[in-house]
């Protein structure tokens, strides 16, 4: 299926958003969701317009048209002679086209099928509710789920065009690409659920539990560490290996504790900053390793 028909395919189905918000990512690779995500109702239009165009199938004048062509496009069938009754009896129950009457000697000639036109009820969803209106922690949940849903998009992409080659480096960064997909899949899943309990049953999750708070830096000791002596030396080490494993911790598991299964945590700014945090520690700690030196072999 060509960008055209998934286009014209989405149209007929209904034009769901967030089918569309999916679509119109397929189609650009990179596009900001998130300004999508949550505003239904002041962004359907834009949504629309911006899925036409990116399909070359319509511009800023022709794509209302466009959508309304397809809707208004008739759906045209042959009927077999054989088992006309049954196929009448199918498609006549108000599911989606009322067949025309048969009469003699039109038997198997191209017919034209009037659309039934369902019956719509409009519902508030977590798609259609303004961003604004919902709890701190819930906006939380849309924007990174609509982040991570971009990013992922991203990382797919970085992978088709890998070269088709088992040589290591390769293999190598397809793992590696593997693997951050893996993981944001998996964030995305929890993401999602929290979202289908808020919109069924209106279940607020606990903000530490879905988004616990990384590790603050263990405090570290501004004075000059050439006057310390060997004891201070050591227990300023051992906080700055504290406070490096506790941040390994998350950059592995993406929490606190260390479960069964690794998580990692995905490439990004979030991540950069624990990785220099952990580095300027390193720093230090052998900054401290050579002044011990001079306490070796002592009583």
């Amino acid at each position: 299926m060509n960008e055209k028909e998934k286009v014209i395919d989405w149209i007929k189905s209904g034009m769901n958003y967030n089918s569309g918000i999916n679509l119109l990512v397929e189609l650009v690779k990179k596009v900001d969701v998130s300004m999508y995500i949550g505003r239904e109702r002041s962004m359907a239009s834009k949504l629309a317009y911006e899925i036409c165009k990116a399909a070359k199938v319509a511009d800023h004048v022709t794509w209302k048209d466009f959508i309304q062509n397809v809707m208004e496009a008739p759906l045209i069938v042959k009927l077999p002679v054989e088992g006309e009754d049954e196929l009448n009896e199918l498609t006549n129950d108000g599911t989606g086209t009322k067949l025309p009457e048969v009469t003699p000697g039109d038997e198997g000639k191209l017919r034209i099928c009037e659309a039934i036109a369902p019956n719509i009820v409009a519902v508030e969803t977590i798609a259609t509710k303004p961003l604004e209106e919902y709890p701190l922690v819930m906006r939380r949940v849309i924007l990174e789920y609509a982040e991570l849903f971009q990013e992922r998009s991203q990382l797919h992409t970085a992978m088709g065009r890998l070269p088709e080659s088992n040589t290591d480096s390769v293999c190598a960064k397809r793992a590696e690409l593997f693997n951050l997909i893996k993981s944001i899949s998996d964030r995305l899943e929890l993401l999602f659920v929290t979202q289908e309990a808020f919109a069924e049953a209106g279940i607020i999750p606990v903000e530490s539990e879905l988004f616990p708070p990384a590790a603050e830096p263990v405090a570290e000791v501004t004075a000059d560490t050439t006057l310390m002596d060997e004891d201070s030396l050591k227990k300023q080490k051992k906080n700055l290996q504290s406070g490096n494993s506790k941040d390994q911790t998350i950059l592995e598991y993406q929490s606190n504790d260390r479960t069964d299964v690794k998580k990692p945590m995905p490439k990004g700014p979030k991540r950069t900053k624990i990785e220099m945090r952990i580095a300027e520690r390193n720093t230090r700690i052998e900054e401290i390793e050579v002044l011990l030196l001079k306490y070796v072999g002592k009583e």
